[in-house]
């Protein structure tokens, strides 16, 4: 509603104008009435109207001087004056110095209304353009990170265009970067599942790297002194920084295992790092994220949750054939073959300790590539056991199919467990009308007597009155698996259960034989595909919070 106030001496007049107009109906209030110069101004100062009707001659101040005197005093008002045509000079003068309207006594009603009216679509016209200015002020600053993140992606995906100029962009838009020095860092979050696609799962996800990204540069601010730009780079964390000159390799892995401790003290998540070279300018930032890429290849070889920097990636060899070709795997794979074939299942476990440990201390063959080669030799093996059974390939429990899974592994330990349970399932199908060696029987007893306590393949040989070694032999040719992987898997099976009664975890690591919360979570991980947590979920349960 405007705010109206009115500064005239004659009574009549000022009446009149206040009774004669139904002000509320053109959502005009009259906040005052004043009777000379001097009312008028103290009621400037007190009820701040949006309009002032004053007329020129007054007691004490005149309209002209109540209207310098006002605006003096940072008062923001229109003004409109009431004039006789002896004063009109004065009058016109004053439109050239701020009064909106001048009005001619004798007026009508139906006059000062009109000029009122013409002010309060001036005012009604700013204010709709300063909100529409402030709204607009407030997206640009909303949407400052944004256009940041967008402009930075760029600079990821591609080298800078012939006429960009870096240095001005980072200025323009506040991007916390020096143009030199830069070097990139890549975070994956290490997800126990990164398969799962559902949309309470990408919700997640999404929340969880908001998160990460504030305490990632929470962590980090002080190590780049304020130079740092966290980037959401499609499912990617990453940040763009300026290093300091003194940093080395070894201070920075330090500081990375700092942010990997506070990830997992206030998310409780397990994150991978990979850092690239330092870059002479922004210009390079496309080729420093792909070093930051490179290095995170290491995680494959090296497991989850490590720092890996591409200045100690860059030093390994460059591999010149393909995996698919390499002569000693095929021989490998051949043995393993051959041995089940012939029922020598601890020579074939052997073998393939030999295959996977070529891969690992090569280190030079792309992920990807190595699922691939791991694929083919499964449904090898696959089909050998289907000749050799006459019955479509039997996977143990409730354990998904291996060889859809193969190609979405994400480090070479969870291959090795694949591949081991691919072994032990064929041993398993070829020994089925087999009874077992009276020693392995005996051993297994003692294992379902005593799995929560700490037993060991050392205890268990004591008691069966054999060996270490005979004891190893015997697990893995009558079982196809080695004594410790067997006791794990039992153990599991055991924690299956109790997480279906709803214990909390650490009182099934505990009846289970696991002193560490810890050792069990990731051994359980190993064996199921899913962290105790996760497969409550998946079974209906909830683990208690008190």
């Amino acid at each position: 509603m405007l705010r109206l106030l009115i500064a005239e001496d004659e009574l009549s007049f000022r009446q009149g104008i206040i009774q004669m107009i139904d002000w509320s109906f053109y959502d005009i209030e009259i906040v005052g009435a004043a009777r000379d110069g001097r009312e008028a101004m103290t009621l400037m100062r007190e009820r701040k109207p949006d309009v002032l009707l004053t007329d020129i001659r007054m007691p004490y101040i005149n309209g002209l001087e109540l209207i310098q005197t006002a605006q003096e005093e940072g008062l923001s008002f229109y003004s409109i004056l009431l004039t006789g045509y002896s004063d009109f000079n004065y009058a016109r003068d004053a439109v050239r110095y701020g009064a909106s309207e001048y009005l001619l006594k004798p007026c009508l009603p139906e006059d000062i209304l009109q000029a009122i009216l013409t002010v309060k679509e001036k005012i009604d016209k700013e204010q709709r353009e300063g909100s529409t200015l402030q709204q607009l002020n407030q997206n640009w600053t909303k949407n400052i990170p944004l256009l940041k993140n967008q402009i930075l992606n760029q600079w990821l995906a591609n080298p800078p265009l012939l006429l960009g100029d870096r240095q001005k962009i980072i200025q323009e838009m506040g991007i916390s970067l020096k143009p030199f020095k830069i070097h990139i860092g890549l975070l994956r979050i290490d997800t126990p599942d990164h398969r799962n696609d559902s949309k309470l799962y990408k919700r997640d996800m999404a929340l969880i790297r908001y998160a990460a990204s504030n305490i990632l540069t929470e962590t980090l601010l002080p190590l780049f002194h304020g130079f740092i730009e966290p980037i959401s780079y499609g499912e990617e964390l990453l940040w763009l920084a300026n290093i300091p000159d003194h940093e080395t390799d070894t201070s920075l892995k330090k500081k990375m295992e700092e942010l990997q401790k506070n990830m997992e003290t206030f998310l409780k998540i397990s994150i991978s790092i990979a850092i690239s070279s330092v870059k002479p300018s922004l210009d390079e930032v496309h080729s420093a994220y792909a070093e930051a890429m490179e290095a995170m290849a290491g995680r494959f070889y090296k497991g989850k949750g490590g720092v890996f920097l591409f200045s100690e990636y860059n030093q390994r060899g460059l591999v010149h054939t393909s995996i698919l070709e390499n002569e000693e795997l095929q021989q490998l794979e051949k043995e393993i073959k051959l041995n089940l074939e012939n029922h020598n299942y601890e020579q074939a476990l052997d073998h393939l300790d030999h295959w996977l440990n070529y891969i690992r201390n090569t280190s030079q063959y792309d992920k990807t590539e190595v699922n691939l080669r791991a694929t083919i030799f499964i449904l090898e093996l696959q089909k050998f056991s289907q000749e050799r059974n006459h019955a479509a390939f039997e996977w143990k429990d409730d354990l998904i199919n291996w060889v859809e899974k193969v190609p979405s592994i994400e480090t070479l330990e969870e291959l090795a467990t694949i591949m081991q349970k691919i072994i032990q399932s064929i041993v398993e199908i070829d020994s089925r009308q087999k009874p077992l060696h009276r020693t392995v029987q005996a051993a297994l007893d003692w294992i379902i007597q005593k799995y929560n306590t700490s037993i060991s393949l050392e205890s268990v040989a004591k008691e069966t009155y054999v060996s270490n070694t005979y004891l190893s032999s015997l697990f893995k040719q009558e079982l196809g698996i080695n004594f410790l992987d067997y006791l794990h898997q039992f153990r599991v099976e055991k924690a299956k259960e109790l997480l279906k009664q709803n214990y909390k975890i650490y009182t099934v690591a505990k009846q289970v034989g696991y002193q560490e919360e810890r050792h069990f979570r990731t051994t359980f991980k190993k064996w199921t595909g899913l962290t105790p947590t996760q497969y409550q979920k998946m079974i209906g349960y909830l683990e208690p919070t008190n």
